[in-house]
């Protein structure tokens, strides 16, 4: 085993089943916080808004989308030209959002949303408001008015209530928009939503059917989840449902750091990743918020040296899922990704707050000696920033890699098929972290040779291999001559010497006949054998 010292990370190169052992042996460090990710997703979120602040939907401006932007932005930089340009765009138009009227048949029909007049209300008072006037309407009264008297947030068609399409996300809207405004449908609307909590399994649910029935006969929603122990959190009155929703969602992160939604959207994504990774920053659950951060960052566009090749527009987003992370690779983004990739970006960027830089000073690591010409192997990189992006470079190759939770990667490359030494390269956004020689072997015919082709029994017979790489592990097989019990076989392992050579004494058993002997090197594409007699 030779070992590699390294600089500005840990680079070895490890056969692919041992790489996960041989990084575990080290305990990872504390890390601090790495701002970056969250700093470069809010750039490029940032540069997303259009000029009027308000993004184009399918049927005119889309309001909801233009907040969520707002909110995330708020995050990052409070009061911001960019959040005040949404913030006055949507109140100039707060009626359009609102409320709605349209004529079909020549009746007129109107209508008022409860879910966009909580969101209006959270972003008014997010961003400095009371609630009372904006853009020329009293939020507060008017949600008040949409709170029933079982405390579900509703709509109105034609001035009849409208509960069709109220879900658990309203009722935490309006939770959070109603607090600290003395507003007495607060309490109604908080007990209204701690009704949609199984009872027995900690998690919500999703959408709110019409009439009342059981949460625990739903389908668990971690969106739903998330957003209600993040309208629970400063509530004295729901800390044991707030801490039974956290316990849920501990169980449903994967191990990779990334969560699923709910029903349709169970698969790991970045939305629902970065609705949960806020919600434990929020439950003060750092471990579990900075392994989905870390899910997020490895979906966040980075070039790295060779390897990625993400449109210069487009550095910072972050990517709803593996599929879209792949698409944008190698050109601009088209519009269909670009309006998915503000979507989850807005969702993302307080948990990616939580994102933690490397820990510091590198472990040293010994890799193998040798690996096999033309066949692959295993980079490692340990003490990487968690979810980071990494390349290792081979001559042409460019193999691309993300840092898991624990700040450990694995890039397989493929060797060239001439034996020699190979230098890889492995870099991160910054530029170079180290290089690594590789060193691969190739097929041999290896000479075998005894020290005496004819030996008697009870002697001692020295066979010598020779042609071995320095340190090559090398095993050596004797099949004795049989008699009529069967014969024997005698096994010896070890390493060649500085030289290449590895010599190996046995007794000769008291069996005359022919003896075989085999050998065979590092690889089963190494070997020799030679047979000696044995007398009496």
């Amino acid at each position: 085993m030779r070992p590699i010292v390294r600089g500005a990370a840990a680079v070895l190169a490890v056969p692919a089943l041992t790489l996960s052992a041989l990084v575990a042996t080290s305990a990872p460090a504390a890390a601090a916080v790495d701002p970056a990710p969250a700093t470069a997703a809010a750039a490029w979120l940032a540069g997303q808004v259009p000029e009027s602040g308000l993004f184009a939907g399918d049927f005119g401006a889309d309001y909801g989308l233009s907040i969520d932007v707002a909110l995330a932005l708020d995050t990052v930089e409070d009061d911001s030209a960019v959040v005040s340009r949404i913030r006055d765009a949507v109140a100039a138009e707060v009626n359009s959002y609102i409320a709605y009227s349209y004529e079909d048949g020549g009746v007129t029909h109107t209508g008022q949303t409860g879910g966009a007049t909580a969101k209006a209300l959270v972003l008014d008072r997010s961003t400095g408001g009371t609630g009372a006037d904006f853009g020329g309407v009293d939020l507060v009264e008017r949600l008040e008015s949409l709170v029933d008297e079982n405390g579900r947030v509703i709509s109105t068609f034609d001035g009849a209530p409208d509960a069709s399409y109220d879900n658990t996300y309203i009722q935490t809207l309006a939770v959070a928009g109603l607090d600290g405004t003395g507003s007495d449908a607060r309490g109604r609307a908080l007990g209204y939503l701690l009704d949609q909590q199984c009872a027995t399994g900690g998690y919500f649910r999703g959408d709110i059917p019409e009439a009342a029935s059981d949460p625990c006969a739903d389908e668990p929603d971690a969106d739903a989840t998330a957003r209600a122990v993040l309208a629970l959190q400063d509530e004295s009155t729901a800390d044991e449902a707030s801490a039974d929703a956290v316990e849920w969602l501990l169980a449903a992160q994967r191990k990779s750091g990334a969560f699923g939604g709910g029903v349709g959207t169970e698969a790991p994504n970045a939305n629902s990743t970065g609705l949960a990774a806020a919600a434990l920053v929020a439950a003060g659950e750092d471990a579990a918020a900075a392994k989905a951060a870390a899910w997020l960052r490895a979906h966040q566009a980075t070039n790295v040296a060779n390897c990625v090749y993400y449109d210069s527009a487009d550095l910072g987003a972050v990517f709803y899922d593996d599929a879209a992370r792949s698409s944008a690779q190698g050109g601009a983004m088209d519009a269909a990704l670009t309006s998915q990739t503000v979507r989850a970006t807005s969702q993302v960027i307080t948990g990616l707050q939580a994102a933690s830089a490397g820990p510091g000073q590198p472990n040293v690591l010994s890799a193998p000696d040798y690996v096999k010409a033309g066949g692959t192997t295993q980079v490692g990189v340990n003490d990487a920033a968690p979810g980071e992006a990494l390349c290792a470079m081979l001559g042409e190759q460019s193999v691309l890699g993300w840092a898991n939770p624990q700040g450990d990667a694995g890039l397989e490359l493929r060797l060239p098929k001439k034996a020699g030494t190979s230098t890889v390269e492995v870099a991160n956004a910054g530029g170079t972290l180290d290089t690594v020689e590789v060193t691969s072997l190739g097929a041999a015919k290896l000479p075998v040779s005894v020290k005496s082709k004819r030996i008697a029994v009870g002697q001692k017979q020295v066979v010598t291999v020779k042609d071995l790489a320095p340190g090559e592990s090398v095993h050596v097989e004797i099949e004795w001559p049989s008699n009529r019990r069967g014969g024997s076989v005698a096994i010896t392992a070890g390493q060649a010497n500085r030289k290449g050579v590895f010599k190996v004494t046995a007794k000769v058993p008291n069996r005359p006949g022919t003896a075989q002997v085999s050998t065979q090197g590092q690889f089963k594409n190494r070997k020799g054998a030679t047979s000696f007699t044995v007398i009496r």
